[in-house]
């Protein structure tokens, strides 16, 4: 008889970061219902539907200028590692777009640049503490090329008596596929121009 082992249970996540959350899930609740017992329940929901509203159209806005802004330094040679000019305002926006009031606290604080200030520390340990990606790597394999097929190679190959390559599916590979012929490939659900 063999015996098999139970599976493992998946890793907990560390006691700070529960911690946190459950804090920040009681300060949620707790904004909510307290907005909601000073100006009622319909005028709060309207205030965090309009909020959710202004974080899509920040990340909008904020998104096309920091792309712009990225692509015109890349172009003129800049430094593809520099900080990202719009960072905190679309930090900021995706905090409003976050359900909750206190995300909202926190993403205005992150729209305005003077209490920008109280974030720039914040962003700038989590910038140290990200992982380092690289690309590539790993063992290189020298190897040389012992020969190259040329299109002329391609075109030089025996064909049958109906003028199709042999050892080829009975299509002729010189046309060009067609949506719905089933001779030069294969049927496509949408039957194209």
């Amino acid at each position: 008889m063999t015996y098999q082992q139970p599976p493992k249970a998946p890793k907990r996540a560390p006691f700070a970061f529960r911690l946190a959350l459950a804090i920040w899930l009681i300060a949620e609740a707790a904004a909510f219902f307290g907005l909601a017992y000073l100006i009622g329940f319909v005028y709060t929901i309207l205030i965090a539907v309009g909020t959710t509203v202004l974080g899509v159209a920040l990340v909008t806005n904020a998104g096309k200028k920091s792309f712009r802004s990225a692509r015109d330094y890349l172009n003129s040679g800049g430094d593809p590692s520099r900080e990202l000019p719009n960072g905190y305002v679309i930090a900021g926006a995706v905090c409003l777009i976050a359900p909750g009031f206190v995300t909202d606290l926190i993403g205005l604080l992150l729209l305005f640049p003077p209490t920008r200030l109280l974030f720039r520390g914040l962003g700038r340990w989590i910038a140290a503490s990200a992982p380092v990606m690289r690309f590539g790597g790993g063992d290189v394999i020298d190897g040389e090329v012992i020969g190259e097929r040329s299109a002329d190679d391609s075109r030089t190959g025996e064909r049958n008596a109906g003028g199709m390559r042999t050892g080829e599916r009975d299509f002729d590979a010189d046309q060009p596929v067609k949506y719905g012929d089933t001779k030069n490939g294969p049927r496509s659900i949408d039957p194209g121009p």
